[in-house]
């Protein structure tokens, strides 16, 4: 109690020095108070304020001796400095001024918003500038300050209408007394004279808004700095906060961490087990239950649980068990334990030693008595639910088993293993193939947020996604065949793995929507509504779970009668809804309070270093130009920063600013199904009080508007529609989209003159790259219903708008449709020259005449050769080579070929005649005959060489299966080879068979023609003749 006087009489000397210089805001309240109401608009007693204030310990275990200790080097004599100074007893000067003079903390997040209101806490303003102050207006609806797209925060005045810094809150904010960096406190000028706050400095505003920085030496407070701007990203932080507070051995301030890591990422099961291993060495065995009743149920992870038993079987001593209690105790606390994650495919741990523990139990196995029949069927009990499930191990536990029912009596040991073998194949095959699925996997619990597609670790963290859909699919599959037989079983195996993917992917919005689809498919109603609301809690801002979760009341909670019955309907449904737009609108003061902060950063930066040096003030004048030089390249760099944060930074806002349009728009579609049009401020206010709510709040586009609009057109057919048209006309003068939104409901209602008038209003506002769309319709809707002099105006002046467009294609707009196009078409007069296959050659006329014609080969890019000149030295452009098989040549019947060559050499003569006859009717000079246009229209549709993948043809084989094959005996219909003639008939009959192996030759006695087929794959099998 005393303690708390003197804090509050240290806080009415402050409040005393603010009226005295009019330095401080008149909101300002301590960092310590655990409560903050909501700013109102009205004055108060600024006195009244500071008594109200709580300096009770703060959320993050911060007390008031820590708020306002000083930051210095050394945080433990500044803490007995400031308790000594809090002493009602200690009355000396010295003491006073100490506290008097202690710096404030600096918050780190001055702009942080309160999570009732989501909004900037601005300050009061004062009843000198109350009058003066105009309600900011967009579109002519009244809207908050958060709700400007550019907001500003004009500063506060005193009485004197003079500006004064802010009031700086106990832990945050600018210190009374500044310290040069020791410990002791020096006497300073205490706060500065309205005078001399009446000049704003330029870097006035980022002095205001810049959290101040920390010492190096404070990590603790830069880690609580991090967590506080980040707390479900950055991850690192919180493990180094707790880790930090355990090696300074400040248990219950690591608790504390501990406590707020675990609201935030719930399933964190190895910082669980971390978490009850440090109780666990320090005895603390009232909070080691409290984490496992807390924990175990959220986190099915086998170390967790692993953990649990070893604590169970540590209380329960076996070895003082007199009476059977102790092993009672651990006997549940194992079917507890595998009944919850005794599926888990690395369970096969647990069940060992469960299986080791009812062995060291009393009672022999294989013997008479009850207890050792007792011991036989737990065992036997154990082994058969252990060798159906498909985990790590389960071939030993088989072994075992069957060294176990072999040993107690072989017959009916086989009887046993033979009825469990079918399900003990079944696992050990499903548990090598879930091994191929999810190889790869990481069955992380401390979940990371989704990286952003085309930044660091985003294919990483898909490939994580798309194993875990994978697992679960293939439990899906009911690999080991339960959905029929034990329909129970297979449905926790599915949750147990949905569990599993949701340690990792907490922040995967579809895991939880997958998770309560199945559950809602089984029938399994608390599960499913679990996942979502659990899922909301961790991704508050996610559109797909807030809807899904109010379509799922909407469609399962009772119709009521009565206004109150739709009230209460209601309100149920638009819950998430509200959770989702309060989570939307919380990240866009987020990032409004990062620009400022950064954009601070950044002039503080270029103030500081814009301070000239003192050799440069003794420079000559010669170096100005070079400075100014330097001066300017500073500053636009300085200003393409601040550029470049705005434009991240309105890409964001936009974004989001979409989201909560769309939100509204679905919480407005909701309404007029519960509740219909409504009445705005009644009880059952419907879709009409949803957009006087969403105007309100702001941040709208223009789809709320045209969704409105339809639904009081569409479902009511009221007029309404049409004044919320004009409305949203002059708040989205240059949308493209709402425009043509707007024109198609004129032309709906048959409102033709409106629409021409909205047409000429809306493009003469918008600009020319806006309106081009704007444009195409109305020149569509005129085409297709306008007159043909109205057309032509139109196009006329869309060429003048827009000229790079050709006049072919604003002409066959007129008459064409979104699928087709008839000044497009051409129809197909001859189907033999306009349907000819690629590579046929022109088909010329020809004529009958009596010798052949003279034609030009027509060459044709083989799809096994490339074209003679397009051999080039790029060795990727050419076609892939294959690799031949092994000659069937050679060998005995190659030196068989080889002699049938040599004997050719000796009847050149009639060979010789007969090319000479060749070569007198086709001459060297004559082209070669024309190929034939079937053959040319095969090649052409035969596809490459080199995208052919299939079996190939092998040459070898072929001559194997001639080799092989048998001749049938019955041959009279067969026409017998000719036999070889004499050596004198050879020039003028037929020449020996041997020849034909290689080069089978067929020389008529007129000798005109010769045809040639080599077959060489023939060679060396004469004799089978």
């Amino acid at each position: 109690m005393a303690d708390a006087e003197a804090e509050l009489a240290f806080l009415r000397s402050m409040q005393t020095l603010n009226d005295q210089a009019g330095q401080y805001q008149a909101n300002g309240r301590p960092v310590g108070t655990v409560k903050e109401e909501p700013q109102s608009t009205e004055d108060y007693d600024r006195l009244q304020q500071v008594k109200d204030a709580s300096f009770t310990a703060n959320a993050d275990g911060v007390s008031a001796e820590d708020v306002l200790s000083l930051n210095s080097a050394s945080s433990l004599e500044s803490a007995h400095r400031l308790n000594a100074s809090l002493d009602p007893s200690a009355s000396s000067p010295t003491a006073t001024s100490s506290a008097q003079t202690a710096p404030a903390r600096s918050n780190p997040h001055p702009l942080s918003r309160s999570s009732s209101q989501g909004s900037v806490q601005k300050p009061s303003p004062s009843p000198a500038n109350l009058a003066n102050m105009k309600s900011h207006t967009i579109g002519g609806f009244v809207v908050d300050d958060d709700d400007e797209e550019n907001e500003t925060q004009l500063p506060a005045t005193n009485s004197n209408g003079s500006l004064h810094a802010p009031l700086s809150r106990l832990g945050g904010g600018s210190s009374i007394a500044s310290t040069d960096g020791d410990n002791s406190a020096k006497p300073t000028q205490s706060l500065p004279t309205p005078q001399e706050t009446t000049a704003v400095q330029p870097n006035a505003a980022s002095a205001a808004v810049a959290p101040k920085a920390r010492l190096p030496h404070d990590k603790v407070g830069i880690l609580e700095d991090r967590i506080k701007e980040d707390p479900r990203g950055d991850m690192e932080a919180w493990l180094a906060l707790i880790n930090e507070h355990r090696k300074r051995n400040k248990i219950e301030e690591a608790r504390k961490a501990y406590e707020r890591f675990f609201k935030v990422f719930p399933m964190a099961a190895e910082q669980w087990v971390a978490y009850a291993n440090m109780e666990l060495g320090n005895n603390n065995f009232w909070h080691v239950e409290q984490i496992f009743s807390n924990a175990l149920l959220k986190v099915p992870n086998v170390q967790l649980w692993s953990v649990y038993m070893d604590y169970v079987r540590r209380r329960n001593n076996l070895t003082t068990d007199t009476v059977g209690t102790a092993r009672t105790i651990i006997s549940q606390a194992y079917d507890f334990v595998l009944e919850n994650v005794g599926q888990d495919r690395d369970s096969g741990r647990i069940w060992q030693d469960y299986v080791a523990f009812i062995k060291s139990g009393p009672g022999v196995v294989g013997g008479t008595s009850w207890q050792d029949q007792q011991k036989m069927d737990l065992l036997r009990k154990a082994y058969q639910r252990a060798i159906c499930i498909p985990i790590q191990g389960v071939d030993i536990l088989w072994k075992e088993y069957d060294a176990f029912e072999k040993g107690l009596n072989k017959i009916t040991g086989r009887k046993f293993l033979q009825e469990k073998s079918p399900a003990y194949m079944s696992a050990r095959g499903a548990f090598i193939e879930l091994n191929n699925i999810t190889q790869g996997l990481s069955r992380i619990t401390l979940p990371r947020l989704p990286p952003a597609l085309g930044f660091d670790g985003d294919e990483e963290y898909l490939k994580q996604v798309e194993i875990w859909k994978r697992w679960v699919q293939w439990e899906k599959d009911d690999p080991l065949v339960l959905k029929e037989e034990d329909r129970a079983a297979y449905r926790t195996r599915i949750l147990y793995v949905f569990k599993q993917a949701i340690m990792a992917l907490r922040f995967w919005p579809e895991i939880w929507f997958d998770a309560s689809e199945f559950c809602f498919r089984e029938g399994l109603e608390k599960d499913g509504n679990d996942f979502l609301t659990q899922g909301i809690e961790a991704n508050p801002e996610s559109c797909l779970l807030a809807f899904k979760y109010a379509d799922r009341l909407e469609a399962t909670l009772p119709v009521e009668e009565g206004d109150e019955g739709l009230k209460r309907r209601g309100a149920a449904v638009r819950e998430p809804y509200d959770k989702l737009l309060d989570a939307s609108y919380e990240l866009i003061a987020k990032i409004k309070a990062r620009e400022t902060q950064d954009i601070a950063r950044i002039e503080d930066a270029s103030t500081v270093a814009r301070q000239p040096t003192p050799t440069a003030s003794r420079g000559d004048d010669d170096d100005d130009e070079g400075n100014e030089i330097d001066a300017n390249a500073k500053r636009a760099a300085k200003e393409a920063q601040i550029q470049a944060i705005k434009d991240g930074n309105a890409v964001q806002t936009r974004l989001l600013s979409k989201i909560i349009s769309f939100t509204w728009i679905a919480l407005m579609r909701a309404m007029r199904r519960i509740q219909g049009k409504g009445k705005v401020n009644s009880d059952v206010g419907g879709s009409r009080q949803i957009f006087t709510d969403a105007r309100k709040r702001g941040r709208l586009t223009s789809d709320v508007y045209v969704a409105s609009a339809l639904l009081e057109h569409h479902c009511y057919k009221d007029q309404a529609a049409t004044k919320i048209f004009e409305r949203g006309a002059k708040l989205f003068p240059d949308d493209e989209n709402f425009a043509l939104e707007y024109l198609k409901h004129l032309i709906a209602i048959n409102d033709i003159t409106n629409a021409r008038a909205v047409f000429e209003t809306t493009v003469s506002k918008m600009s020319q790259r806006n309106a081009k769309p704007v444009y195409a319709f109305f020149h569509q809707y005129e085409a297709h219903y306008g007159e043909l002099s109205q057309v032509i105006k139109l196009e006329k002046r869309m060429g003048d708008l827009y000229p790079e467009d050709p006049q072919l294609t604003r002409f066959s707009h007129r008459y064409s449709t979104l699928g087709f196009d008839p000044t497009a078409v051409r129809p197909i007069i001859s189907p033999a020259m306009q349907m000819r296959p690629k590579g046929m050659p022109v088909a010329a006329h020809e004529a009958e005449q009596s010798t052949p014609p003279i034609r030009s080969v027509h060459i044709t890019n083989s799809p096994k050769r490339t074209l003679p000149g397009d051999e080039s030295d790029n060795e990727l452009t050419r076609p892939r080579k294959l690799i031949r098989g092994e000659s069937p040549l050679k060998g005995a019947a190659g030196r068989r070929l080889d002699q049938q060559k040599r004997n050719r050499l000796r009847i050149d003569g009639s060979e010789g005649q007969s090319s000479s006859a060749w070569q007198s009717q086709y001459p060297a000079s004559t082209p070669s005959p024309a190929v034939p246009r079937d053959v040319l229209f095969l090649l052409s549709i035969i596809p490459k060489a080199e995208t052919y993948h299939a079996t190939r043809f092998k040459a070898e084989e072929m001559v194997r299966l001639l080799r092989e094959t048998n001749i049938p005996a019955g041959t009279s219909s067969l026409r017998p080879l000719p036999m070889p003639v004499a050596q004198g008939q050879q020039n003028g009959g037929y020449r020996p068979f041997t020849q034909y192996a290689s080069n089978l030759s067929l020389t008529p006695q007129n000798g005109n023609s010769t045809r040639s087929f080599h077959s060489g794959f023939l060679s060396g099998h004469e004799h089978r003749y």
